[in-house]
C-alpha cells in the first residue's frame, strides 16, 4: 500500500506543479489584459501600447521585435521633406525676355549702319561682284 500512496503523492505533487504554471500563466494573462484595458480607457496611446510590449522582458523576442519596429517611426523623428515647385514654363520665358532684352541694349549701343558707305570685302576674298568665284580664283 505503501507504493500506492507514492503513486499518488507523486500524481499529486505533479499535479500541483501544473497548477502553479498555468496560475503564473493566468497572472501574466491578466497583467496583459489590464494594460489593453488601460490602452482602451484612454490612460495610453497606441505608441505607450508598443512600447509596453517591447520593454517587458516576459515577451518574447519575435513580438518585441514586431513591437520596436512599429513604434520606431514615432520615436524618432523622420526629417522634413522640402517640395520646390519650379514653373518651367515662366523660367524659361523669363530668360528669353532677359536675352532679348541684353540684345537690345547691345544693338543701341552700336552706331548707325551707313548706308551710304561702300559694301566691304566677302570672307572669301572678293568683293560685292563675286569676283572670287571667279574662273580665276581657284588657281
Amino acid at each position: 500500500m505503501s507504493d500506492d500512496y507514492e503513486q499518488y503523492r507523486e500524481v499529486a505533487r505533479l499535479q500541483y506543479e501544473e497548477i502553479e504554471r498555468l496560475r503564473a500563466q493566468i497572472r501574466e494573462k491578466d497583467a496583459e489584459l489590464d494594460v489593453l484595458v488601460a490602452w482602451i480607457a484612454g490612460d495610453a496611446d497606441a505608441h505607450a501600447a508598443l512600447c509596453s510590449v517591447y520593454a517587458d522582458p516576459r515577451q518574447s523576442a519575435s513580438l518585441k521585435t514586431k513591437a520596436a519596429s512599429a513604434a520606431i517611426g514615432y520615436e524618432i523623428a523622420k526629417p522634413v521633406s522640402t517640395t520646390i515647385v519650379v514653373d518651367f514654363k515662366a523660367r524659361v520665358h523669363g530668360a528669353r525676355m532677359q536675352t532679348v532684352e541684353l540684345r537690345k541694349q547691345e544693338w543701341t549701343r552700336q552706331p548707325p549702319l551707313d548706308l551710304d558707305a561702300p559694301t566691304p570685302p566677302t570672307i572669301l576674298g572678293g568683293d560685292h561682284e563675286g569676283e572670287a568665284l571667279g574662273p580665276d580664283s581657284a588657281a
